[in-house]
């Protein structure tokens, strides 16, 4: 299942505020809170993207809250479903559709009959049947990056298995920037010219992203969690 970049909607009318922040277009029809899914829980994805709020230096994984939408006051269920993660952070899940990205609200998992917390391992059982063309390419010995995931690469990050498994192959700790919404590059946390390697490589992807770019801090995979990389 290969897509060109799709448009992401929320399938309501934007004006949100709050902790998330969704850079949406509005749409001109308020939702109908009794139509079916626009989608199926086999095409349910996590978009890795970023966030205004504080920095969190430890991944911590749970429901946003506090976010509000205009129109929307009085229907909770329509909100979209929107984790926190780690860093500048957040994972927001979405139908993963040809015309494009469609937010998934608490109205969908009802209908879908889903628990909240199943979304993230979902999402990357989705994503490995979506994207069989995924891959990681390893331009050198010490470098990782992953190519053909359909703009959802940096969604990698929730495959931790993966990355116990690149651990493994490293022989040591791993060192993870998504820059920009198609990238999701890694590397060994030694020697030290790897990191560095890295940073500088990551900075200069998301200034060149623009409107695309997600984040320029840089991930460590310790103790099978995310955290910060500091300095």
């Amino acid at each position: 299942m290969q897509h060109q970049r799709r448009n992401l909607t929320l399938g309501m009318l934007a004006g949100i505020s709050g902790t998330a922040s969704l850079n949406v277009r509005a749409q001109q029809a308020r939702p109908d809170a009794s139509a079916p899914p626009a989608g199926t829980r086999d095409n349910i994805v996590a978009l890795v993207r970023t966030h205004q709020g504080p920095l969190r230096k430890v991944q911590d994984i749970k429901p946003v809250t506090g976010m509000k939408i205009q129109g929307l006051e009085n229907q909770p269920d329509l909100l979209p479903l929107i984790d926190t993660f780690v860093g500048d952070l957040d994972i927001r899940y979405a139908f993963d559709m040809d015309s494009g990205f469609r937010y998934l609200t608490g109205r969908d998992i009802k209908s879908l009959k889903l628990a909240r917390e199943q979304l993230p391992a979902l999402a990357v059982a989705n994503y490995r049947k979506l994207y069989p063309r995924l891959s990681v390419q390893r331009p050198t010995p010490d470098v990782g990056m992953f190519a053909n995931g359909g703009e959802l690469e940096p969604g990698k990050m929730l495959d931790f298995d993966f990355w116990e498994k690149e651990k493994s192959r490293f022989g040591g700790e791993i060192v993870c920037a998504v820059p920009a919404r198609d990238v999701c590059w890694f590397t060994g946390l030694k020697p030290a010219d790897n990191v560095s390697n890295l940073r500088a490589n990551t900075e200069r992807a998301h200034k060149e992203a623009g409107d695309r770019a997600i984040s320029k801090l840089m991930y460590l995979w310790r103790n099978k969690r995310w955290e910060v990389l500091e300095g």
